[in-house]
Protein backbone atom coordinates (compact mmCIF):
# COMPACT_ATOMS: atom_id res chain seq x y z
CA UNK A 1 0.00 0.00 0.00
CA UNK A 2 1.34 3.74 -0.92
CA UNK A 3 1.65 6.17 2.34
CA UNK A 4 -0.19 8.87 2.61
CA UNK A 5 1.42 12.16 1.36
CA UNK A 6 1.61 15.25 4.36
CA UNK A 7 -1.16 17.93 3.82
CA UNK A 8 1.74 20.06 3.18
CA UNK A 9 2.80 18.39 0.09
CA UNK A 10 -1.14 18.09 -1.01
CA UNK A 11 -1.53 21.35 -0.83
CA UNK A 12 1.17 22.56 -2.58
CA UNK A 13 0.54 19.97 -5.35
CA UNK A 14 -3.16 21.66 -5.18
CA UNK A 15 -1.76 24.86 -5.78
CA UNK A 16 0.42 24.61 -8.84
CA UNK A 17 -2.21 22.56 -10.32
CA UNK A 18 -4.88 25.92 -9.65
CA UNK A 19 -2.15 28.25 -10.91
CA UNK A 20 -1.65 26.39 -14.36
CA UNK A 21 -5.08 26.34 -14.98
CA UNK A 22 -6.09 29.13 -18.54
CA UNK A 23 -8.00 31.68 -17.43
CA UNK A 24 -9.36 32.98 -20.48
CA UNK A 25 -11.73 31.47 -22.97
CA UNK A 26 -11.77 32.42 -26.37
CA UNK A 27 -14.25 31.34 -28.78
CA UNK A 28 -12.63 31.91 -32.66
CA UNK A 29 -15.43 30.89 -34.49
CA UNK A 30 -18.37 28.73 -34.00
CA UNK A 31 -16.55 25.60 -33.60
CA UNK A 32 -13.49 26.91 -32.35
CA UNK A 33 -12.95 27.51 -28.25
CA UNK A 34 -9.65 27.74 -27.48
CA UNK A 35 -8.10 27.88 -23.55
CA UNK A 36 -5.15 30.92 -22.87
CA UNK A 37 -3.51 31.81 -19.47
CA UNK A 38 -2.24 35.21 -20.06
CA UNK A 39 -3.86 38.26 -21.32
CA UNK A 40 -0.87 38.97 -23.56
CA UNK A 41 -1.74 35.75 -25.22
CA UNK A 42 -5.51 37.14 -25.67
CA UNK A 43 -4.45 40.38 -27.15
CA UNK A 44 -2.23 38.10 -29.59
CA UNK A 45 -5.30 36.05 -30.87
CA UNK A 46 -7.45 38.98 -30.87
CA UNK A 47 -5.61 40.36 -33.29
CA UNK A 48 -5.13 37.82 -35.38
CA UNK A 49 -9.15 36.46 -35.39
CA UNK A 50 -11.05 40.29 -34.81
CA UNK A 51 -14.11 38.62 -34.73
CA UNK A 52 -13.45 35.97 -31.95
CA UNK A 53 -15.46 36.39 -28.69
CA UNK A 54 -14.24 36.33 -24.56
CA UNK A 55 -16.35 33.43 -23.00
Amino acid sequence: MARKKSADKVDKIINEIKASTPKFKLQLDAKTTITLKTKEQMQKWMALYPKAQLL
